[in-house]
């Protein structure tokens, strides 16, 4: 045990990897809480972190978050970037092939873990045998076999560690990402009317998620079978007591076969390009806490992420500074959340805190306040640090970084994971906003530049607009970016494809499968108009 405990201390040789100076780390260790305001650290931290360099055309980013102890973490950080970033690459000439290497070192790491456990699951086996053998009940076996039940506990113990990772590769001006457990990957960027967008590149395996939570009901787990874990990572590298020994823990065992799985997800190729800002990367640790401040809806917490990063881009000097504050913000609001709750006198859903890690790679995305800048005479624009507050919208220019501006409007979307888009009452989620339409609309009209294909009109004293000929949307859109409350009707049309209707409130939406759509948002009445083009 004292080696192991040595090991973990030593030095990697990750360390020693050239650091990417366009990248800022934010760390703060765990916390537990207690109702009188205090908290102290649970454990020593069990996140690991990389942002190196490999050569002109690589570099590699990762975020591990340990499962009960950092051996697993530490481990397969070590040898996912021994996999990686030694020159394997050149001989990856398409997305497809790096994309596959990825995966081949993510599936050598989890063969090397449970090969380093061989013995002891071996000890296991020969001490469940020993102790099924002698025929005694359990209280026996506490009484005369105590020492023998300690050392099966600590083996229990080793075999149940694991580890989350998500892993960004940029590779020749491409990002390819393999995620596996609860650490997450946003990249923002900005579109063609200069909003900056959220997109979930990972994937959480985790009972939010309504696939993993899918897969476990078929197995015969129920959700009350996780009550107080929700976040337990359905998937992950390691914790072979969730895997092959699920039959020894308590609230998996009834299972019809192994619950936890090791399927990472892999994206990629994305061009990195001009419209790119800056890649995020979260621990598990901070995944959770904004869950814990804005519950049920992930997307929400995406969001309010980014605005802080972008509003810390605007007050800080370094990315690393950047970092850090917005980790502090986080840290400090999930207390202040907590403390609420303790003087509200209302069931604390939480008590304590994990490790969180922000890792931010800054892509072009301006820092107004570095050194560089005010040596050159740049001036910073002043910008509130409020949780609800806006912050800033980059607008791309001729250099190498953005220009800041005030009121963005933060989207967001997920390109791989449905997750679960129902709330409370079986409906499906919102995560359209058109005030910066109306808004943009509204500017456009004062310059005489409203667009062609926009039609304002005026219904019962107030506004109304029609957007013709938007692109082509397929008829199956369970996945689609644009989600709304609630499906009113779904009908397949004498013309051939399928007829969809959502209701907003005062916005109704019909699709239909052809060569394009009509959106008419009204102030009033729920109707629609909708016509083949």
């Amino acid at each position: 045990m004292e080696t192991l405990e040595n090991s973990n201390k030593a030095k990697s040789w990750t360390d020693d990897l050239k650091v990417c100076n366009q990248t800022g780390v934010g760390e703060a260790t765990n916390q537990i809480y207690k109702e009188d305001g205090s908290k102290y650290e649970g454990y020593k931290s069990r996140d690991k972190k990389c942002l190196c360099i490999a050569d002109n055309t690589l570099s590699m980013y990762a975020i591990l978050s340990g499962h009960n102890d950092v051996k697993v973490a530490e481990y397969a950080l070590q040898g996912l970037a021994a996999d990686l970033v030694l020159g394997q690459l050149n001989s990856c000439h398409s997305e497809d092939a790096v994309k596959e290497l990825m995966r081949a070192a993510f599936n050598s790491v989890e063969k090397d873990y449970l090969d380093s456990i061989n013995t002891h699951v071996a000890r296991k086996t020969a001490i469940q045998l020993q102790l099924s053998a002698d025929g005694m009940n359990q209280y026996e076996i506490s009484q005369q076999f105590e020492n023998v039940l300690q050392r099966l506990d600590w083996i229990n113990n080793e075999l149940s560690i694991g580890a989350s990772a998500v892993v960004a590769l940029v590779h020749r001006s491409h990002l390819y990402l393999g995620n596996i457990g609860n650490c997450r990957a946003l990249l923002c960027k900005t579109d063609e009317h200069d909003t900056l967008t959220v997109t979930q590149l990972s994937v959480d395996h985790n009972l939010l998620n309504a696939e993993e939570a899918a897969r476990l009901f078929r197995l015969g787990l129920m959700a009350q079978n996780f009550e107080g874990v929700p976040l337990y990572s359905t998937r992950c590298i390691g914790n072979y007591l969730g895997k092959a020994g699920y039959k020894d823990c308590n609230f998996l065992s009834s299972a019809s076969t192994e619950p936890v799985i090791f399927e990472p997800e892999i994206v990629g190729g994305l061009q990195i390009t001009s419209a790119c800002r800056f890649l995020v990367l979260m621990s598990s640790g901070l995944c959770r806490a904004l869950h814990d401040i804005f519950p049920g809806d992930m997307s929400t917490g995406n969001r309010e992420l980014v605005r802080m990063i972008s509003e810390e881009f605007q007050n800080q000097s370094t990315l690393a500074g950047v970092a850090q504050s917005v980790v502090h913000r986080i840290v400090q609001t999930h207390h202040d959340v907590y403390m609420q709750l303790v003087e509200e006198s209302k069931p604390l859903t939480f008590s304590n805190r994990d490790d969180v890690t922000l890792l931010i790679r800054n892509f072009n995305y301006a820092l107004p306040k570095a050194f560089m800048n005010r040596k050159n005479g740049n001036r910073s624009i002043n910008s509130t640090t409020s949780m609800s507050s806006n912050s800033s919208e980059a607008t791309p220019t001729d250099g190498d970084h953005s220009t800041i501006n005030s009121n963005i409007s933060v989207t967001s979307s997920n390109i791989t994971q449905p997750g679960n888009p129902y709330d409370s009452n079986q409906r499906i989620r919102s995560h359209v906003d058109f005030a910066d339409f109306y808004r943009r609309v509204a500017e456009a009209k004062q310059l005489g530049q409203l667009p062609t294909n926009i039609e304002r009109k005026t219904e019962n004293g107030r506004p109304s607009f029609i957007v013709r000929r938007l692109s082509c949307f397929p008829c199956k859109l369970k996945r689609s970016a644009i989600v709304w409350k609630r499906v009113e009707k779904c009908r397949e049309t004498a013309k051939g494809g399928y007829r969809l209707c959502w209701s907003v409130g005062v916005i109704e939406v019909i699709v239909l499968k052809s060569c394009g759509m009509q959106i008419t948002t009204r102030a009033n009445r729920p109707s629609s108009e909708c016509a083949r083009q």
